[in-house]
């Protein structure tokens, strides 16, 4: 090839390679505009960017009215509204208006004119503006929810733009009484309530004061001897109870008949140590329904919680007291003196000298197992369970004479007895001092295996091994 040939092919390749990277550069600068624009339209869905800690202020405005909303040293609370009735905020709600608000990005935007804003819900939209500490607001205005419920319509202060938002966030953020009013039947804490007390048809199925910490029954057996952790237990249970929807407002008497509550089935209260009182009428239920109606009578809102929620009303005062007849602790007794049917026994005491003295039989110096054994024996009278509680007699007429008695003397000297009258051959009713409690014992607490009488027996064929006799009677028949 000639040397003008090769200098042309030189000179054709370096315009070729120019024509190339003048395209390249061509093509690169459309790309690197078209993501720019791209970009620019990304960060346009960008709706807000502020920190939701920094935030300390709330304002809404919607159907119900308008709230303001602002921290207090613990939470929120509702410092000006024209909402007409009482409620207790979920504040819960309002961190997350403001969390959602906080980084809040939008699917779409939307060319919409003027004339056509009352079809996306801006006519009369909700606005809802968070404010920080340093004064700056920010708002979005929500209107409808798409057909679809697939994303919410918002708008932005004097922005033209409609933009489509998370149908999840935007209905948090359109929100609602439903979403303002705090969602538990119970808004305080468990160790805050004083007393508490349910009724069913106006008849007291149990009252509980509490005083300096320490639970007592009122009604419906005065000073019964309760169960502390029984009653904690379900106060925690009670306090966690949400409601599942708000109906309406009591405006007046027929808003209870037609939701069946101005003759209510049950009535439930309670009190807190800082005399605030809460008190729920519920409506008559029975299994088959999915919801029942309450009317909470201080804010007069109506609302209805699921069957499955309900189950507290069930509670009887067996539940809530000790299931024991009476329980002193060994430590502080001194004697027990026992009778059952035509067996009779001592326990004498000294803890001190841990001394043991069964009838006037000395064991303290037997075998460790006989101590036990004989601290076992005491347990079976002292955690003699009742069966039921007899709550329509006040005083049963009764000329039988008792068969079973347990005398306590206490180490102070105060004498406690319990007495025991059949009432057929399986049952007893229990008295304390010659007073009924209303406790139904059945007659496998004495005999059964963990009874009085079977715990005697072993004490005495434990004795015979070591040829040690009791001076006592017989051991009567222990079956039912």
């Amino acid at each position: 090839m000639s040397m003008k040939k090769i200098r042309a092919l030189i000179i054709a390749l370096v315009v070729l390679a120019a024509l190339s990277i003048t395209a390249y550069l061509a093509v690169d600068k459309i790309k690197t505009n078209e993501e720019n624009q791209e970009l620019l339209e990304t960060q346009s869905l960008n709706l807000f960017a502020f920190d939701s800690d920094a935030i300390d202020q709330v304002q809404i405005q919607n159907s119900d009215g308008s709230f303001t909303i602002q921290t207090t040293d613990t939470s929120w609370a509702v410092t000006d509204t024209d909402y007409p009735y009482e409620f207790e905020l979920n504040a819960y709600y309002i961190n997350s208006i403001c969390s959602y608000m906080s980084d809040l990005t939008a699917l779409k935007k939307l060319n919409v004119s003027a004339e056509e804003l009352p079809n996306y819900g801006f006519s009369d939209p909700v606005s809802v503006t968070c404010s920080d500490t340093s004064g700056t607001a920010h708002t979005i205005y929500i209107g409808n929810p798409a057909a679809t419920e697939e994303y919410y319509y918002a708008m932005l202060p004097d922005d033209p733009i409609v933009y489509e938002i998370d149908f999840t966030e935007g209905d948090v953020l359109h929100g609602g009484m439903a979403y303002l009013k705090s969602p538990y039947l119970i808004n305080c804490y468990d160790v805050n309530i004083s007393e508490v007390k349910l009724e069913h048809d106006s008849e007291p199925v149990f009252d509980l004061l509490r005083e300096e910490n320490t639970w007592e029954m009122l009604a419906p057996l005065p000073g019964a001897d309760v169960h502390a952790a029984n009653i904690n237990s379900f106060l925690t249970s009670v306090t966690r109870l949400q409601i599942e929807s708000f109906v309406t407002m009591v405006e007046n008497g027929s808003d209870l008949v037609e939701y069946h509550l101005d003759d209510p089935a049950y009535t439930f209260r309670i009190k807190t140590n800082t005399g605030e009182t809460t008190t729920i009428d519920f409506a008559a239920f029975d299994t088959s329904d999915k919801s029942v109606y309450l009317v909470i009578e201080e804010s007069g809102q109506i609302a209805t919680m699921s069957v499955n929620s309900i189950g507290f009303l069930q509670t009887q005062p067996a539940e809530l007291l000790s299931d024991k007849v009476f329980s002193p602790n060994f430590e502080a007794v001194s004697r027990l003196d026992v009778q059952v049917d035509d067996l009779q026994f001592s326990m004498t005491i000294d803890h001190d000298a841990k001394s043991y003295l069964l009838n006037d039989l000395d064991l303290s110096e037997q075998d460790k197992s006989i101590s036990q054994l004989f601290q076992s024996l005491f347990k079976t009278v002292s955690n003699i369970s009742y069966d039921t509680l007899d709550l329509e007699n006040s005083e049963p007429d009764s000329e039988t004479a008792p068969t079973v008695l347990f005398t306590y003397t206490m180490l102070d000297g105060s004498v406690q007895e319990i007495s025991l009258i059949p009432i057929d051959d399986t049952y007893y009713r229990a008295y304390i001092n010659d007073e009924y409690s209303h406790k139904i014992v059945r007659r496998r607490s004495l005999s059964g295996s963990t009874g009085v009488l079977t715990y005697y027996e072993k004490m005495t064929d434990a004795l015979a091994e070591l040829n040690l006799q009791l001076d006592a009677g017989s051991v009567s028949d222990m079956t039912e």
